[in-house]
């Protein structure tokens, strides 16, 4: 913030022939989200400066954070041998974090509406950072889900105000390309989580994926400390826990925005989770082949979420959301019809990750706004959303797989896909 004070008339006039000058050379720059056109660059470097490490900070979070997940999933093996379970009882660490994350997220919401978001972020990547860590050091089953439990608790609290934090400190196309770069970060886990985990375990241990993952945690959290600024609540007097939930129920589009959330994670965790099978099936790929293939279709989402803040600007919010939900949709049905060849199912899944990168991002950056007093409980009720799209698309998904077949998993998925974009183009309000 530029504060300007009284001055005499040759101070004035010295200022009008600085002013002039710098635009005579150019130097002036183009007037920031904020409305504040930073004339002397000595002036506002310093705030560019932390805006950019605050960047990378939310960044780094919300990526080790989202490659938790997938880091895990290659470790399940190694777990399971060392701690003398079966594989599928150590995939249930997956589910403890799963479900507390998507308890603990709506529970959570209302602190975020209620105390300095500086405060909970802070206290939400710590937690991650102790389960994470704990989770290095777990000898027995037991313990290794209470850690994974404290982690779930820690992300539930951390990741839902990186998005609150974002709608709040930022605004207009600033807010979009911000939300962009940072969701960018989701899909570099998913294309990385993977084979990163693997390698870390290849060094020494499971553990060493755990202790990896720690490191990444600490930096974040150390960057987050240094550059995020002090945001109190933004209500004068905050009222009860309660309440919160209240004002979501009764603003207008909150809750339609939410089942937005629900049916397209549903549709496309649905043709997501069984990707993997079908191109081990239709290609007979081993896990390596398999694994590239998730490779490619991070990597792409990974462009198309960076740069989508740009597209989001030029076309708005609404019709993002409504493009790439269609394109989407016909894109899952075409992987049931032509996905059999290879070559076309690359392509396929190379623009379903463009599509998904920009729509997803386009979603978060409208419902984000959608309740501007109660930002944390809204966007802690989308990430739960999230989750809960992902259990019923998977759930369905299998059951389908097993029953019928793989393209009966892509008729649904674009089904459900197809009932997000007309329930975005019901709401006859859409904030661009």
């Amino acid at each position: 913030m530029v504060y300007f004070y009284p001055i005499n008339d040759s101070r004035w006039y010295t200022f009008i022939h600085l002013f002039l000058y710098c635009k005579a050379l150019k130097l002036l720059v183009v007037p920031n989200s904020k409305g504040v056109s930073p004339i002397f660059n000595q002036i506002t470097i310093h705030n560019q400066h932390t805006e950019n490490w605050l960047i990378i900070g939310l960044f780094c979070g919300a990526f080790v954070t989202g490659a938790d997940a997938f880091i895990i999933s290659a470790l399940l093996p190694a777990i399971a041998t060392s701690l003398h379970v079966p594989t599928n009882t150590a995939a249930y660490g997956v589910t403890v974090y799963a479900l507390c994350y998507a308890i603990g997220a709506p529970l959570f919401g209302p602190l975020g509406d209620r105390f300095n978001k500086r405060f909970l972020l802070i206290s939400g990547c710590g937690i991650f950072l102790l389960g994470t860590l704990l989770c290095g050091l777990a000898n027995s089953l037991l313990t290794f889900y209470l850690y994974r439990a404290i982690a779930g608790i820690g992300a539930a609290l951390f990741v839902p105000n990186i998005w609150a934090f974002i709608g709040t400190y930022f605004n207009g196309q600033r807010l979009n390309q911000v939300m962009g770069i940072v969701m960018s970060a989701l899909s570099l886990s998913i294309a990385t989580g993977v084979p990163l985990g693997a390698l870390l375990a290849q060094l020494s241990s499971w553990h060493m994926a755990f202790w990896g993952s720690a490191m990444l945690t600490l930096i974040a959290l150390s960057i987050l400390t240094i550059a995020i600024p002090s945001l109190p609540s933004q209500n004068a007097q905050p009222d009860g826990y309660f309440t919160s939930f209240k004002t979501l129920v009764h603003t207008p589009h909150a809750i339609a925005a939410l089942l937005i959330t629900l049916t397209w994670m549903t549709g496309f965790y649905g043709v997501y989770t069984f990707l993997g099978v079908f191109a081990t099936a239709t290609f007979h790929f081993n896990t390596m082949q398999t694994g590239l293939i998730f490779i490619t279709y991070g990597s792409a989402n990974f462009v198309a979420s960076f740069f989508a803040g740009k597209l989001i600007s030029l076309l708005g919010k609404k019709q993002s959301v409504t493009i790439n939900g269609l394109v989407s949709a016909t894109l899952v049905l075409s992987l049931g019809i032509w996905g059999q060849h290879l070559a076309v199912l690359l392509i396929i899944l190379v623009v379903l990750a463009l599509s998904q990168g920009w729509g997803v991002t386009a979603l978060t950056a409208t419902i984000v706004n959608i309740v501007p007093s109660n930002r944390s409980t809204i966007m802690s009720f989308n990430s739960a959303f999230l989750y809960y799209g992902l259990t019923l698309g998977s759930a369905a998904g299998g059951l389908l797989l097993t029953k019928i077949g793989f393209y009966a998993v892509t008729i649904a998925a674009a089904t459900a896909l197809l009932v997000a974009v007309l329930i975005a183009n019901a709401l006859s309000h859409y904030s661009d």
